[in-house]
């Protein structure tokens, strides 16, 4: 099967560079899209207007001190700091794994655990955090805290049976929302 797809618009930041050695910016990017029929939108930075992370100020490059960026984020996940991470979002940082064929997750009373392999998009270091919600359907949200090691991730709740109360065996995927707070 072959499927064609158009793109009808784009969205960049202002800084946005492409093409070789990032020669091009965001408004060449606008000029060339014009020239094949497309809308191209440059978006205004977004500010950190709240603060910066204590752990962060000797990591983060000086030229984009201030400025929300993926960056800022990673870094921010590096060194644990969720709350900061919810404000750089305007959300709280929500991780997803992946059940496979290979990988299941594993369940006891309290606790469910998965191998870091599951993980599909990036988590904090390692450590304990505290007042985190596992989404496991729209209606399903049970308070957790979580533990991620060098190997695992264990989601600990007060709520026991999990695996029955929410068919656990058959779930492919867990949403964790983190908290503002790290232990």
């Amino acid at each position: 099967m072959f499927i064609l797809c158009w793109i009808l618009e784009l969205l960049v930041g202002e800084n946005y560079r492409f093409g070789y050695k990032a020669a091009g910016d965001a408004l060449e990017l606008v000029k060339l899209c014009e020239e094949y029929g497309m809308e191209a939108y440059i978006i205004k930075s977004v500010m950190d207007k709240n603060r910066s992370s204590a752990d962060m100020n000797s990591v983060t490059n000086s030229k984009e001190k201030g400025q929300v960026s993926s960056t800022r984020v990673r870094e921010a996940l590096s060194v644990g700091d969720v709350r900061y991470v919810s404000e750089l979002l305007g959300r709280p940082h929500r991780l997803i794994l992946m059940a496979t064929d290979q990988e299941r997750f594993s369940s006891e009373q309290y606790k469910i655990s998965a191998s870091r392999s599951c993980i599909l998009n990036l988590a904090p270091k390692e450590g304990l955090y505290e007042k985190c919600s596992l989404l496991l359907d729209q209606e399903n949200v049970v308070q957790c805290r979580v533990v991620i090691d060098s190997k695992f991730l264990h989601i600990e709740t007060d709520h026991g049976g999990l695996s029955d109360i929410f068919g656990f065996q058959n779930l492919q995927f867990l949403h964790i929302e983190f908290g503002d707070s790290c232990s």
